[in-house]
């Protein structure tokens, strides 16, 4: 096995790698593509029928449920619209390509992901970056530490048992393993082709600060995962970013109140999750 602190120890041949889905490919590289429309993502979705229907499952959900069942994809599509539809497909379809690891809780480790990736959007927009790539790369941000699990589950377990304030998770990872799951993500991010602005922002994510250049998409995933952890410990979203990222706030001049008073709450972001993981 690898030296503590390689990156590479968790992508060493007897490790199985995730598979990049053809169909969450399929949806990045529509990112860029002005062309698309809610009819091109209803037929790429509907060429996986366990994605198929768990939108539409998602949709007669008591988030979405109107007074009729929704029986096709086309009308689920209608009702999600189509960056919710996109986004939703993207999360399903990455999040099925990873195994079920020992050690993390499987449905709340994905509830994080999907209110990173949601918070991650919100701030992209705040601060002028792609909304889908921010989404994408707030989703991805935690799955580096899959593939560490799938390596060294004690140390993974120990991380999860200590980190219980927000912001912190990432900091102990260094301290104990050597590298952060942002450091290993930007690795999968590498292997699986990714847009370099992404693997750039994994990799600095952990300390966006240091960055040269500076990169706001490392920025914003290090507060949208600081806004994931504090909802999911139930802490002031306000009180956790000012305690784990003051200078960084500083430095991109936000007003936190304003962020706390503005932002989506955790349940709102994570709702889908039940349907989408089943």
């Amino acid at each position: 096995m690898g030296k503590m602190g390689s990156v590479e120890q968790f992508f060493l041949s007897g490790n199985s790698l995730p598979a990049m889905p053809e169909i969450a490919r399929q949806l990045i590289a529509s990112f860029d593509d002005e062309n698309v429309d809610l009819h091109t993502i209803v037929k790429l979705t509907s060429q996986e029928q366990s994605l198929a229907l768990k939108i539409l499952r998602l949709a007669n959900s008591a988030r979405y449920a109107r007074s009729r069942t929704v029986t096709s994809l086309n009308d689920a599509a209608g009702m999600l619209g189509m960056e919710r539809l996109r986004n939703l497909v993207l999360a399903a379809s990455i999040a099925g390509a990873f195994p079920r690891v020992q050690g993390l809780d499987r449905i709340a480790f994905w509830k994080h992901a999907i209110a990173t990736g949601g918070y991650a959007r919100w701030l992209a927009r705040i601060l002028g970056v792609d909304a889908d790539s921010g989404y994408l790369a707030g989703f991805m941000l935690r799955s580096g530490q899959l593939l560490m699990a799938g390596v060294l589950p004690d140390a993974v377990a120990a991380v999860e048992a200590s980190s219980t304030t927000p912001g912190v998770r990432m900091a102990h990872e260094e301290r104990l393993l050597g590298v952060s799951h942002g450091m290993v993500t930007a690795e999968l991010a590498r292997r699986w082709q990714l847009p370099p602005r992404l693997i750039d922002g994994f990799a600095h994510a952990a300390r966006p600060l240091e960055a040269r250049p500076f990169s706001l998409l490392a920025a914003l995933l290090n507060m949208a995962a600081v806004m994931a952890d504090s909802g999911a410990m139930d802490v002031p979203a306000s009180e956790a970013l000012q305690e784990a990222e003051g200078p960084l706030l500083d430095h991109l001049r936000l007003d936190v109140p304003w962020l706390q008073s503005t932002a989506p709450t955790f349940e709102e972001l994570t709702a889908p999750v039940d349907e989408l993981m089943s």
